[in-house]
């Protein structure tokens, strides 16, 4: 309905119109004084009026000049539109297990199979769920069974207050298209056009956003009220939900949203557990576990160990939501029987309820038990503070037996028993019952050649060695000398200026790629925690300068500034010698960690170092294959590296040109690809080093198997990073119900949608329309023409030419 408010004339012409009434004012006396001047015989009103024909000639001329266009405005009023959002991303394609009865009724109502008023609850124990009722639909088909249900008629619905339009959003909102009509086909149903066009095939969703965007796009034509179809999931809008309810709310445009999915769906995940290979008997075991919680905002969950299908340890923990959390259980093992046992532990995450997703709710390790201790001895010149609190460390540790030989010592007090030896092992065999030698700063005579020769051999035999350099003697003295090969690196016989003199700079060590890695050297549970806390330690003022690596060998840490030709001078290094492993220190100030509550960090330190140096020979079997990950955590579009060290059966560093593998998918789907081959190729400069890139483009459970030069295998799981769209996550129900009591709406399940239409009230816009009329038309030159040809006609009949 409208009616006329106002009319006004509009001149666009380059002649303005007071110019033109000028110019017609000066032509109006001209043609009268020239028509008063003709000679013709007759009368001054013929007079009169020819000259004002010729004056609405020219007038008319110059007001056409001037382009008028008459402008007329007509106000009225119309009904304000009902615009419909529907969620279209990838999270929409989630099937929410449907735990409890009234859940499972929600999908008997939308599907028809009970009358859309049922009073359905959470608790609707003694309801019976109809037959046929689908099992777990997806949330995209809930919302076309609801929009098709033929009892709800909810699109019918919703255009009876004023025009729909309906509208898909994901990462960007988007209109449905316009029907390519055919003057004689029938239109395509609302309904069927909105399914057509549901793809949810968008990876991000921009709830909030989508909201402000159908709000804003014209303050002018505000519509009556928004109704949004969603999960509530939310991972890429630049505003909030709650601003864009707040907007809403301002502009008086009720949001109407109907929350699509299980509420009580929820997820816990274990992401890592950290074990050593092998545990000891009767030894305390602590057990780091990270784990995360999605869609559980209360409650609580167990965390269980089982060794061999024996709990071990458990833990409540109280849930809440979160991507990293950590708790540390603890449990000793106990022996069974005779000799080492080769078993599992088992961590499992379980919710004290119903839990939609469980697959990634354990982890499985295999350890091996040992009931025997790492047999040390530490032979060293005099009691350094390094060998002092290494000696302390090493007493408290239950898993190993320590012997120490101190060269400068009182002989009464060597001979004195306990944790001393009173010499050096007098045969060859004394010194092989040790599974690891530990050698400091000690003189050579006091070793003595054929010694040294046994040192040798005991590498190459398969024991371990872990020489820490000193000031004094070693590895100077040593460089002429058997155990100089020995070492994994080369240097020169070098003499150092009293420390009392020596004003240092002091420096922390850097890892190297391989040392990051290595599980030695792991200061924390994960790569990334580790190297902060290793970039946070008190620096060293003394190191040895080795000149370089030797072939084969690895540096793991390395000094920041110095260096020794183009490669940084190592302040760790480690090697295979024969059998046996050799890892070199090449500074005794690890002592310094222990300043500022560092105990923590020391005792890990040297125990990782003693576990990984000892055990290969205390079990017999060192490992020829290593296979470790870039990253503890591995997820779904983010490649990482899987880097492996391979030995030859000498134990030299493998140096074939490429180590071929499988990748296996131990959880793929009939139909799914399960294998493929995959080539670990050389690491340029680190002689054994083998690397392959891990694409990580599917989610699930991997082996990676490496059968060359002799078997070894990994297992790890590909996981959805925060917040994608298909990591598993209950519908937002609380979050939505706010948002729609805040923009004066209200918040609809299944059993609400009845309700829907009802709620939308009618309301009018209020628009004025603009029409322009240009006076350059047909009628205006018809005018024009007449005018002319009268005055002709009149000059004829006067007998004027």
């Amino acid at each position: 309905m409208s009616g006329l408010d106002s009319a006004r004339l509009s001149f666009h012409g380059f002649l303005s119109p007071w110019v033109a009434g000028l110019l017609l004012g000066a032509a109006a006396v001209g043609i009268f004084i020239l028509y008063f001047k003709e000679r013709g015989k007759f009368g001054a009103p013929r007079r009169v009026l020819m000259a004002l024909l010729r004056i609405a000639v020219v007038g008319m001329a110059l007001f056409l000049l001037t382009r008028p266009v008459l402008v007329a405005e007509t106000k009225g009023e119309r009904a304000r539109g009902i615009v419909l959002l529907i969620d279209n991303s990838l999270s929409m394609t989630q099937r929410d297990q449907r735990l409890s009865p009234g859940d499972r009724l929600r999908v008997a109502l939308a599907e028809n199979l009970i009358a859309p008023d049922a009073t359905i609850t959470d608790a609707a124990v003694g309801s019976e769920v109809p037959a046929g009722t689908s099992d777990d639909p997806s949330r995209a088909a809930l919302v076309r069974a609801a929009l098709a249900n033929p009892r709800l008629k909810l699109l019918e619905g919703l255009a009876k207050p004023g025009p729909l339009r309906v509208s898909f959003f994901g990462q960007r909102v988007r209109g449905l298209p316009d029907e390519q009509k055919d003057p004689k086909a029938s239109p395509t149903p609302l309904g069927e056009r909105i399914s057509r066009e549901m793809k949810n095939e968008e990876t991000l969703t921009s709830l909030a956003d989508a909201i402000l965007d159908r709000l804003t796009k014209n303050e002018t034509d505000l519509p009556a009220a928004i109704v949004v179809i969603t999960d509530g999931q939310d991972n890429a809008s630049r505003e909030s939900l709650d601003e864009a309810a707040r907007q809403c709310a301002r502009l008086n445009v009720p949001l109407h949203i109907y929350g699509v999915g299980s509420s009580e769906v929820g997820n816990l995940e274990l992401k890592d557990v950290v074990i050593p290979e092998t545990i000891f008997f009767d030894d305390t075991v602590a057990v780091p576990v990270r784990w995360r919680c999605r869609g559980f905002k209360q409650g609580s969950a167990e965390i269980v160990l089982t060794l061999g299908g024996q709990v071990v340890a458990r833990k409540n923990v109280a849930l809440k939501e979160g991507e990293d959390f950590r708790e540390e259980l603890t449990f000793t093992p106990r022996k069974s029987g005779g000799g080492d046992e080769k078993t599992e532990l088992k961590a499992s995450l379980r919710y004290k309820g119903n839990e939609t997703f469980s697959q990634d709710n354990e982890l499985k390790r295999p350890v091996t038990m040992v009931d025997r201790k790492v047999k040390i001895l530490y032979i060293e010149g005099s009691p350094r503070w390094e060998y002092k609190f290494l000696q302390t460390a090493l007493l408290r540790d239950r898993r190993v037996e320590a012997k120490f030989l101190l060269a400068s010592a009182d002989q009464r007090a060597l001979g004195s028993g306990g944790p001393y030896l009173p010499a050096f092992p007098a045969a060859r065999q004394d010194l092989f019952a040790f599974d690891v030698l530990i050698l400091g700063d000690v003189a050579l005579n006091f070793v003595g050649p054929e010694r040294v020769a046994w040192l040798r051999d005991f590498v190459r035999e398969g024991g371990s060695l872990i020489f820490i350099a000193g000031r004094q003697h070693a590895p100077s003295e040593y460089s002429a000398t058997p155990l100089a090969e020995v070492l994994p690196v080369e240097f020169a016989s070098v003499r150092f200026a009293s420390a009392a003199l020596e004003r240092p700079q002091a420096f922390v060590p850097q890892l190297t790629r391989t040392g990051s890695r290595s599980e030695m050297l792991a200061l924390a549970d994960t790569p990334d925690e580790s190297q902060r806390t290793w970039q946070s330690l008190p620096g060293f003022y003394w190191f040895f300068p080795a000149t370089k690596l030797r072939p084969g060998a690895t540096a793991l840490l390395v000094h920041p500034r110095q260096k020794a030709g183009d490669q940084s001078v190592p302040v760790a290094a480690t090697h295979y010698y024969g059998k046996g492993q050799v890892l070199y220190m090449g500074t005794d100030e690890t002592w310094r960690w222990r300043a500022n509550g560092g105990e923590k960090i020391f005792g890990r330190f040297w125990g990782q170092v003693i576990y990984q140096m000892g055990l290969p020979h205390l079990i017999g079997t060192p490992k020829r294959v290593q296979l470790a990950l870039e990253k503890p955590e591995n997820i779904l579009g983010k490649p990482s590296t899987v880097y492996a060290r391979v030995f030859d059966a000498e134990f030299r560093p493998f140096t074939g040109p490429k180590v071929n593998g499988r990748l296996e998918r131990t959880d793929a789907k009939p139909g799914e690809e399960r294998s493929r081959a995959i080539v670990l190729d050389p690491v340029p400069g680190l002689p054994g080093e083998y690397r392959a890139l891990l694409s990580h483009d599917t989610v699930g459970k991997f082996l990676l198997k490496v059968d060359e030069p002799v078997g070894a295998s990994l297992d790890y799981r590909v996981g959805l990073p925060p917040q994608h769209e298909l990591q598993v996550g209950a519908m937002d129900a609380e979050g939505l119900r706010q948002a729609a009591l805040a923009a004066g709406g209200k918040f609809y399940r299944e059993e609400d949608l009845h309700t829907l239409a009802a709620n939308l009230q009618p309301l009018k816009a209020t628009f004025l329309t603009r029409h322009e009329t240009l006076l350059w038309n047909s009628p205006m030159l018809l005018l024009f023409v007449s005018l002319i040809a009268i005055e002709w006609i009149l000059r004829k009949f006067s007998n004027l030419s």
